[in-house]
């Protein structure tokens, strides 16, 4: 999403020109089924369109290319606009993510005879129109789809994992009358690992899969990481604590090889230490009043 920002930004004055002269050559005075359709043939990556009377009122229902949705009129819109920008007799948006559609988009306010002309263009259809970006929907749609299928199965696996542990405590209950470490162990180490999973899969439908409307950009998002990883490194632990356990119990010859699964797991929590610092210190500072 932040490329399609970057991308429109650096492109903005031929884009808006391209807008705002071929609305100059259409008749605007009267909003019909006739101009309806002259505009989405001429703008592919117009969204919807409504009109607003000279205090912005929305007077118009929001008009789709196939449908109309009547509740919004009464809406002042006047949120949406420039005061001072609008004195040109049009007002060209920064992008935003359209509550309407979910999709980032612009909005261009083009005064007509009564009132003003709110127009809404999908950011991302309108700078393929003009080849700034590449458009394989093809590609996109098999992209999803291998998302869909791999952040499905992990949410699957991850709920398995977890019914699993509870099935393999309960067995343990049942079929045995002296509680032991690994009966308590094991269903821990399960809830743990299944956790990870179905934390992993949900978080690649949410980025890869489901629209986002709730996100303002594509940026790294290491608190996903951070869970995951914090999961895996419990269940590590538990089972380095068992391991110790058993062999204590058994034999103290093999605790030279617990103690390197130690090593090992204090070294990698030394580096999830400092992944954790360089995360923090990369994140924006707030001011403190």
């Amino acid at each position: 999403m932040q490329d399609l920002v970057r991308s429109y930004g650096a492109n903005a004055p031929l884009i808006q020109k391209f807008i705002l002269s071929t609305l100059g050559n259409v008749s605007l005075k009267t909003l019909n089924v006739h101009l309806i359709e002259r505009l989405y043939k001429t703008f592919p990556s117009l969204e919807l369109l409504y009109k607003t009377d000279e205090g912005f009122v929305q007077n118009s229902p929001n008009i789709y290319l196939n449908r109309e949705e009547h509740h919004h009129i009464g809406v002042d819109r006047s949120y949406l606009i420039n005061d001072v920008e609008i004195q040109k007799g049009y007002f060209i948006s920064e992008p935003y993510i359209s509550t309407a559609t979910g999709y980032l988009c612009i909005t261009v306010v083009y005064q007509v005879g009564d009132g003003y002309l709110f127009l809404d263009f999908r950011l991302r259809k309108l700078l393929e129109r003009f080849d700034l970006i590449e458009k394989n929907d093809f590609f996109k749609q098999l992209n999803r789809s291998s998302y869909s299928i791999i952040g499905g199965g992990l949410l699957f696996f991850g709920v398995f994992v977890v019914l699993y542990g509870f099935y393999t405590f309960i067995s343990g209950l049942v079929g045995h009358e002296d509680l032991t470490l690994d009966v308590v162990f094991k269903p821990i180490i399960a809830l743990t690992l299944g956790l990870a999973v179905y934390d992993l899969g949900k978080t690649i439908f949410e980025q890869e899969v489901l629209p986002r409307t709730q996100h303002v950009s594509d940026a790294f998002n290491a608190k996903t990481l951070l869970n995951f990883s914090v999961s895996i490194i419990i269940a590590l632990l538990i089972e380095a604590l068992l391991v110790v356990f058993k062999i204590s119990i058994h034999n103290y010859k093999d605790l030279p090889y617990a103690s390197t699964l130690i090593a090992a797991l204090a070294f990698l929590l030394l580096v999830f230490a400092i992944f954790i610092y360089l995360v923090r210190k990369s994140e924006p500072k707030t001011l403190e009043n």
